[in-house]
Protein backbone atom coordinates (compact mmCIF):
# COMPACT_ATOMS: atom_id res chain seq x y z
CA UNK A 1 0.00 0.00 0.00
CA UNK A 2 2.55 2.39 1.32
CA UNK A 3 5.22 2.03 -2.03
CA UNK A 4 1.88 3.06 -3.99
CA UNK A 5 3.16 6.62 -2.13
CA UNK A 6 6.73 6.11 -3.54
CA UNK A 7 7.28 4.77 0.41
CA UNK A 8 9.90 1.76 0.25
CA UNK A 9 7.60 -0.93 2.49
CA UNK A 10 10.92 -1.70 3.87
CA UNK A 11 11.31 1.26 5.50
CA UNK A 12 8.37 0.82 7.62
CA UNK A 13 7.00 -1.29 10.91
CA UNK A 14 3.39 -1.39 10.04
CA UNK A 15 1.01 -2.53 12.61
CA UNK A 16 -2.08 -4.11 11.53
CA UNK A 17 -5.23 -3.70 13.43
CA UNK A 18 -7.73 -6.66 12.27
CA UNK A 19 -11.39 -7.54 13.70
CA UNK A 20 -14.39 -8.36 12.52
CA UNK A 21 -16.74 -5.64 11.84
CA UNK A 22 -17.66 -3.52 14.73
CA UNK A 23 -15.31 -4.48 17.03
CA UNK A 24 -14.06 -1.14 17.78
CA UNK A 25 -10.91 -0.67 15.42
CA UNK A 26 -11.12 2.88 14.77
CA UNK A 27 -12.24 4.00 18.39
CA UNK A 28 -9.08 1.91 19.41
CA UNK A 29 -6.70 3.53 16.73
CA UNK A 30 -8.06 6.80 17.66
CA UNK A 31 -7.65 6.33 21.37
CA UNK A 32 -3.91 5.54 20.34
CA UNK A 33 -3.78 8.83 18.45
CA UNK A 34 -5.23 10.95 20.91
CA UNK A 35 -7.57 12.87 18.79
CA UNK A 36 -10.60 11.23 16.75
CA UNK A 37 -9.42 11.43 13.29
CA UNK A 38 -10.79 8.03 12.02
CA UNK A 39 -14.18 7.23 11.35
CA UNK A 40 -16.63 5.57 13.52
CA UNK A 41 -19.79 4.07 13.18
CA UNK A 42 -21.82 1.31 14.85
CA UNK A 43 -22.19 0.01 10.77
CA UNK A 44 -18.91 -1.21 8.61
CA UNK A 45 -16.94 2.12 8.20
CA UNK A 46 -13.39 1.44 6.75
CA UNK A 47 -14.22 0.37 3.08
CA UNK A 48 -10.83 0.52 2.72
CA UNK A 49 -7.25 0.53 4.70
CA UNK A 50 -6.55 3.84 6.52
CA UNK A 51 -3.08 3.82 6.92
CA UNK A 52 -1.28 6.44 9.91
CA UNK A 53 2.86 6.94 9.40
CA UNK A 54 4.30 8.36 12.58
CA UNK A 55 6.39 11.48 11.72
CA UNK A 56 7.77 13.08 14.97
CA UNK A 57 7.48 16.26 14.76
CA UNK A 58 4.56 16.91 12.67
CA UNK A 59 2.54 20.24 13.40
CA UNK A 60 -0.86 18.91 11.95
CA UNK A 61 -2.30 15.74 10.68
CA UNK A 62 -1.95 15.76 6.98
CA UNK A 63 -4.00 13.00 4.18
CA UNK A 64 -2.68 11.80 1.06
CA UNK A 65 -4.92 9.67 -0.92
CA UNK A 66 -4.62 7.37 -4.64
CA UNK A 67 -7.15 7.97 -6.80
CA UNK A 68 -8.28 5.42 -9.34
CA UNK A 69 -6.88 8.16 -11.82
CA UNK A 70 -3.17 6.51 -10.63
CA UNK A 71 -2.51 10.14 -9.39
CA UNK A 72 -1.76 11.26 -5.57
CA UNK A 73 -3.15 14.05 -4.01
CA UNK A 74 -2.61 16.14 -0.21
CA UNK A 75 -6.02 16.72 1.85
CA UNK A 76 -6.39 18.88 4.51
CA UNK A 77 -8.20 16.92 7.45
CA UNK A 78 -8.37 19.22 10.02
CA UNK A 79 -12.18 19.35 9.61
CA UNK A 80 -13.80 16.55 11.91
CA UNK A 81 -15.72 14.99 9.37
CA UNK A 82 -13.24 15.23 6.37
CA UNK A 83 -11.66 11.40 6.36
CA UNK A 84 -15.66 9.97 6.49
CA UNK A 85 -15.95 11.83 3.20
CA UNK A 86 -12.70 10.93 1.54
CA UNK A 87 -13.40 7.10 3.09
CA UNK A 88 -16.55 6.99 1.26
CA UNK A 89 -15.79 8.53 -2.52
CA UNK A 90 -14.91 5.43 -4.36
CA UNK A 91 -12.79 6.99 -6.33
CA UNK A 92 -9.86 6.89 -3.49
CA UNK A 93 -7.89 3.95 -3.90
CA UNK A 94 -5.68 4.48 -0.80
CA UNK A 95 -5.43 6.98 2.25
CA UNK A 96 -2.46 7.63 3.86
CA UNK A 97 -2.45 9.94 7.10
CA UNK A 98 0.99 11.69 8.51
CA UNK A 99 1.12 12.56 11.98
CA UNK A 100 3.09 12.43 14.73
CA UNK A 101 2.20 9.43 17.26
CA UNK A 102 2.94 10.72 20.42
CA UNK A 103 1.52 7.73 22.82
CA UNK A 104 4.00 5.15 20.97
CA UNK A 105 7.04 4.69 22.74
CA UNK A 106 10.08 4.65 20.29
CA UNK A 107 8.38 6.81 17.54
CA UNK A 108 11.81 7.76 16.14
CA UNK A 109 10.84 4.27 14.37
CA UNK A 110 8.78 4.29 11.21
CA UNK A 111 5.77 2.96 12.16
CA UNK A 112 2.39 3.09 10.29
CA UNK A 113 -0.94 2.04 11.79
CA UNK A 114 -3.40 0.44 9.58
CA UNK A 115 -7.08 0.42 10.46
CA UNK A 116 -8.09 -2.67 8.26
CA UNK A 117 -11.70 -3.23 6.90
CA UNK A 118 -14.40 -5.02 9.27
CA UNK A 119 -14.44 -8.39 7.40
CA UNK A 120 -17.58 -9.72 7.85
CA UNK A 121 -19.42 -6.90 5.87
CA UNK A 122 -21.75 -8.42 3.77
CA UNK A 123 -23.09 -5.72 1.92
CA UNK A 124 -19.38 -5.39 0.27
CA UNK A 125 -17.07 -8.55 0.00
CA UNK A 126 -14.45 -5.77 -1.03
CA UNK A 127 -14.07 -5.13 2.60
CA UNK A 128 -12.40 -8.99 2.95
CA UNK A 129 -10.49 -8.85 0.03
CA UNK A 130 -8.73 -5.76 0.71
CA UNK A 131 -8.08 -7.26 4.42
CA UNK A 132 -7.34 -10.64 3.00
CA UNK A 133 -4.90 -8.72 0.49
CA UNK A 134 -3.38 -6.59 3.43
CA UNK A 135 -2.39 -10.37 4.93
CA UNK A 136 -0.59 -11.88 2.02
CA UNK A 137 2.06 -8.88 1.84
CA UNK A 138 2.41 -8.49 5.46
CA UNK A 139 6.22 -9.62 5.51
CA UNK A 140 6.83 -8.36 9.05
CA UNK A 141 5.13 -6.40 11.58
CA UNK A 142 2.75 -6.83 13.88
CA UNK A 143 -0.67 -7.73 13.93
CA UNK A 144 -2.94 -6.46 16.90
CA UNK A 145 -6.46 -8.63 16.99
CA UNK A 146 -9.09 -7.18 18.61
CA UNK A 147 -11.81 -9.83 19.90
CA UNK A 148 -15.37 -8.43 21.04
CA UNK A 149 -15.53 -9.23 24.30
CA UNK A 150 -19.78 -9.39 23.98
CA UNK A 151 -19.40 -11.84 20.79
CA UNK A 152 -16.61 -14.04 21.48
CA UNK A 153 -16.46 -16.93 18.70
CA UNK A 154 -18.61 -15.96 16.13
CA UNK A 155 -18.16 -17.48 12.78
CA UNK A 156 -17.21 -14.82 11.33
CA UNK A 157 -14.69 -14.35 13.77
CA UNK A 158 -13.36 -18.03 13.54
CA UNK A 159 -12.65 -17.25 9.60
CA UNK A 160 -11.00 -14.44 9.97
CA UNK A 161 -8.48 -15.60 13.03
CA UNK A 162 -7.75 -18.99 11.52
CA UNK A 163 -6.40 -16.95 8.39
CA UNK A 164 -4.35 -14.75 10.72
CA UNK A 165 -3.03 -17.54 12.98
CA UNK A 166 -2.31 -19.26 9.70
CA UNK A 167 -0.29 -16.08 8.32
CA UNK A 168 1.89 -15.47 11.74
CA UNK A 169 2.71 -19.61 11.84
CA UNK A 170 4.44 -18.95 8.32
CA UNK A 171 5.61 -15.45 8.97
CA UNK A 172 7.95 -15.74 12.14
CA UNK A 173 8.78 -11.98 11.65
CA UNK A 174 5.23 -11.18 11.96
CA UNK A 175 4.21 -10.60 15.91
CA UNK A 176 0.82 -11.12 17.07
CA UNK A 177 -1.01 -9.34 19.89
CA UNK A 178 -4.82 -9.83 21.57
CA UNK A 179 -6.88 -7.50 22.87
CA UNK A 180 -10.27 -7.99 24.44
CA UNK A 181 -11.98 -4.85 23.66
CA UNK A 182 -15.30 -3.59 25.04
CA UNK A 183 -15.16 -5.28 28.39
CA UNK A 184 -16.60 -2.38 29.89
CA UNK A 185 -19.69 -3.58 27.97
CA UNK A 186 -19.97 -6.35 30.43
CA UNK A 187 -22.67 -7.39 32.21
CA UNK A 188 -20.34 -8.39 35.77
CA UNK A 189 -23.72 -9.50 37.29
CA UNK A 190 -23.55 -11.95 34.78
CA UNK A 191 -20.09 -12.61 33.49
CA UNK A 192 -17.13 -11.31 35.55
CA UNK A 193 -13.92 -9.71 33.55
CA UNK A 194 -12.02 -12.66 34.27
CA UNK A 195 -14.21 -15.36 33.64
CA UNK A 196 -14.70 -13.44 30.39
CA UNK A 197 -10.61 -13.35 29.76
CA UNK A 198 -10.22 -17.31 30.87
CA UNK A 199 -12.89 -18.03 27.76
CA UNK A 200 -10.84 -15.52 25.14
CA UNK A 201 -7.81 -17.19 26.35
CA UNK A 202 -9.24 -20.73 25.65
CA UNK A 203 -10.68 -19.60 22.66
CA UNK A 204 -7.26 -18.34 20.90
CA UNK A 205 -5.25 -22.17 22.38
CA UNK A 206 -7.76 -23.77 20.21
CA UNK A 207 -6.55 -22.09 17.48
CA UNK A 208 -3.03 -23.08 18.46
CA UNK A 209 -1.74 -20.54 19.78
CA UNK A 210 0.10 -20.80 23.03
CA UNK A 211 2.76 -18.28 24.84
CA UNK A 212 0.52 -15.13 23.65
CA UNK A 213 -0.10 -11.80 25.15
CA UNK A 214 -4.11 -11.14 25.63
CA UNK A 215 -4.98 -7.34 27.04
CA UNK A 216 -8.50 -6.18 28.17
CA UNK A 217 -9.03 -3.02 27.22
CA UNK A 218 -12.12 0.03 26.82
CA UNK A 219 -11.10 1.43 24.07
CA UNK A 220 -14.16 3.82 24.22
CA UNK A 221 -12.98 5.14 27.86
CA UNK A 222 -9.43 5.52 27.10
CA UNK A 223 -10.72 7.77 23.69
CA UNK A 224 -12.78 10.09 25.79
CA UNK A 225 -10.23 10.65 28.22
CA UNK A 226 -7.61 11.02 25.88
CA UNK A 227 -9.84 13.81 24.03
CA UNK A 228 -10.46 15.45 27.20
CA UNK A 229 -6.75 15.34 28.18
CA UNK A 230 -5.45 16.91 24.85
CA UNK A 231 -8.39 19.12 24.76
CA UNK A 232 -9.84 17.81 21.85
CA UNK A 233 -13.79 18.84 21.56
CA UNK A 234 -16.35 16.22 22.76
CA UNK A 235 -19.83 15.19 20.93
CA UNK A 236 -22.48 15.41 23.97
CA UNK A 237 -22.42 11.70 24.03
CA UNK A 238 -18.96 11.55 24.76
CA UNK A 239 -19.30 14.16 27.40
CA UNK A 240 -21.80 11.80 28.81
CA UNK A 241 -19.66 8.96 28.78
CA UNK A 242 -16.93 10.75 29.84
CA UNK A 243 -18.71 11.57 33.19
CA UNK A 244 -20.10 8.07 33.83
CA UNK A 245 -16.81 6.04 32.95
CA UNK A 246 -14.59 8.63 35.06
CA UNK A 247 -15.93 7.58 38.37
CA UNK A 248 -15.42 3.67 37.38
CA UNK A 249 -11.76 3.69 36.21
CA UNK A 250 -11.19 5.93 39.29
CA UNK A 251 -11.10 2.68 41.23
CA UNK A 252 -8.60 0.38 41.32
CA UNK A 253 -10.17 -2.70 41.23
CA UNK A 254 -11.28 -1.65 37.84
CA UNK A 255 -7.82 -1.72 36.61
CA UNK A 256 -7.03 -3.15 33.65
CA UNK A 257 -3.21 -2.31 34.04
CA UNK A 258 -0.83 -5.49 34.63
CA UNK A 259 1.40 -3.39 36.71
CA UNK A 260 1.45 -0.41 38.32
CA UNK A 261 3.27 3.19 37.34
CA UNK A 262 4.12 6.40 38.63
CA UNK A 263 3.36 9.51 37.34
CA UNK A 264 5.53 13.03 39.11
CA UNK A 265 2.33 14.86 40.20
CA UNK A 266 0.86 17.34 37.78
CA UNK A 267 -0.86 20.84 38.44
CA UNK A 268 -3.21 21.26 35.36
CA UNK A 269 -6.99 20.40 36.45
CA UNK A 270 -9.74 19.62 33.99
CA UNK A 271 -13.48 19.88 34.89
CA UNK A 272 -15.41 15.91 34.27
CA UNK A 273 -18.67 15.73 35.63
CA UNK A 274 -19.06 19.24 36.97
CA UNK A 275 -15.79 18.71 39.54
CA UNK A 276 -12.05 19.81 39.07
CA UNK A 277 -9.55 16.55 38.19
CA UNK A 278 -6.03 16.67 38.15
CA UNK A 279 -4.23 15.78 34.99
CA UNK A 280 -2.53 12.72 36.91
CA UNK A 281 -6.13 11.58 38.06
CA UNK A 282 -7.13 11.80 34.27
CA UNK A 283 -4.07 10.22 33.39
CA UNK A 284 -4.40 7.50 35.63
CA UNK A 285 -8.03 6.69 34.37
CA UNK A 286 -6.45 6.05 30.97
CA UNK A 287 -3.92 3.60 32.49
CA UNK A 288 -6.94 1.93 34.19
CA UNK A 289 -8.63 1.68 30.55
CA UNK A 290 -5.81 -0.88 29.49
CA UNK A 291 -4.71 1.57 25.98
CA UNK A 292 -1.28 1.85 27.53
CA UNK A 293 -0.53 -1.49 28.39
CA UNK A 294 -0.97 -2.41 24.97
CA UNK A 295 1.00 1.13 23.36
CA UNK A 296 3.96 -0.24 25.36
CA UNK A 297 3.59 -4.17 24.29
CA UNK A 298 3.78 -2.00 20.74
CA UNK A 299 6.73 -0.20 21.80
CA UNK A 300 8.35 -3.32 22.92
CA UNK A 301 7.93 -5.20 20.12
CA UNK A 302 9.60 -2.41 17.60
CA UNK A 303 12.32 -1.77 20.02
CA UNK A 304 14.52 -4.45 18.11
CA UNK A 305 14.25 -2.46 14.87
CA UNK A 306 17.08 -0.34 13.59
CA UNK A 307 15.25 1.09 10.62
CA UNK A 308 14.96 5.17 10.83
CA UNK A 309 12.34 7.34 8.62
CA UNK A 310 11.74 6.27 5.50
CA UNK A 311 14.16 9.09 3.28
CA UNK A 312 11.80 9.72 0.88
CA UNK A 313 9.01 10.99 3.16
CA UNK A 314 9.49 14.16 2.30
CA UNK A 315 8.47 13.33 -1.54
CA UNK A 316 4.37 13.60 -0.61
CA UNK A 317 4.94 17.51 0.03
CA UNK A 318 5.14 16.83 -3.92
CA UNK A 319 1.48 16.07 -4.11
CA UNK A 320 -1.34 18.68 -5.59
CA UNK A 321 -3.35 20.13 -2.47
CA UNK A 322 -7.29 19.07 -3.19
CA UNK A 323 -8.27 22.14 -0.87
CA UNK A 324 -12.18 23.00 -0.76
CA UNK A 325 -12.83 19.23 -2.41
CA UNK A 326 -13.96 17.51 1.03
CA UNK A 327 -13.96 20.22 3.05
CA UNK A 328 -13.97 24.17 3.36
CA UNK A 329 -11.13 25.95 1.92
CA UNK A 330 -8.96 26.58 5.54
CA UNK A 331 -8.26 30.43 6.15
CA UNK A 332 -4.68 30.59 7.19
CA UNK A 333 -2.31 33.47 8.30
CA UNK A 334 0.67 32.71 5.65
CA UNK A 335 0.59 35.30 3.20
CA UNK A 336 2.00 32.53 0.50
CA UNK A 337 -1.65 30.43 0.65
CA UNK A 338 -3.97 33.83 -0.56
CA UNK A 339 -5.96 32.81 -3.68
CA UNK A 340 -5.24 33.47 -6.85
CA UNK A 341 -1.27 32.88 -6.18
CA UNK A 342 0.63 29.78 -7.63
CA UNK A 343 2.40 28.08 -4.26
CA UNK A 344 5.40 26.88 -3.80
CA UNK A 345 7.40 24.79 -1.65
CA UNK A 346 10.68 25.09 -0.69
CA UNK A 347 13.20 22.50 -1.00
CA UNK A 348 15.43 23.59 1.92
CA UNK A 349 12.54 23.96 4.56
CA UNK A 350 10.10 22.48 3.32
CA UNK A 351 7.30 25.74 3.96
CA UNK A 352 5.05 26.91 0.97
CA UNK A 353 5.34 30.24 -0.18
CA UNK A 354 3.81 32.02 -3.08
CA UNK A 355 6.25 33.75 -5.89
CA UNK A 356 8.41 35.31 -3.52
CA UNK A 357 12.31 35.90 -4.78
CA UNK A 358 13.30 34.38 -1.70
CA UNK A 359 11.70 31.93 1.04
CA UNK A 360 9.60 33.97 3.04
CA UNK A 361 10.90 31.69 6.18
CA UNK A 362 14.31 30.60 5.50
CA UNK A 363 15.41 32.78 2.85
CA UNK A 364 16.72 30.33 0.34
CA UNK A 365 16.50 31.47 -3.58
CA UNK A 366 13.63 30.90 -5.45
CA UNK A 367 15.47 28.50 -7.78
CA UNK A 368 15.42 25.74 -4.95
CA UNK A 369 11.45 25.98 -4.61
CA UNK A 370 8.91 23.07 -6.51
CA UNK A 371 5.42 23.76 -7.46
CA UNK A 372 2.85 22.20 -5.64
Amino acid sequence: MLSRFGINNGEIIPVCVMATMSSGKSTFLNAILGEEILPEKNEACTARALAVLNQPGTAEAKAYIRKNDGKNYAVDISYPSTVSKINADENVLDVLIVKDILTLENTDKAIVLVDTPGVNNSGDLRHAERTKEILEHLEKGIIIYLLNATQLATNDDELLLQMVVSHVKHHKDVKLIFVLNKIDMLDEEKESIQNTMENASQYIKDHGIDGFEIFPLSALSAKVFRLKLNEKRLTKTEQRYLDQCYQEYQDESKSMLRFAHSYNQMNKEYFVNHKRVSEYALRRAIENTGIVEIEKEIGRLIISSKRQLPENIDELNEYVNLEGVYSRKRRTKNPANYSGRINWICKKCKQINGEEQSCLYCKAPNVKWRAV
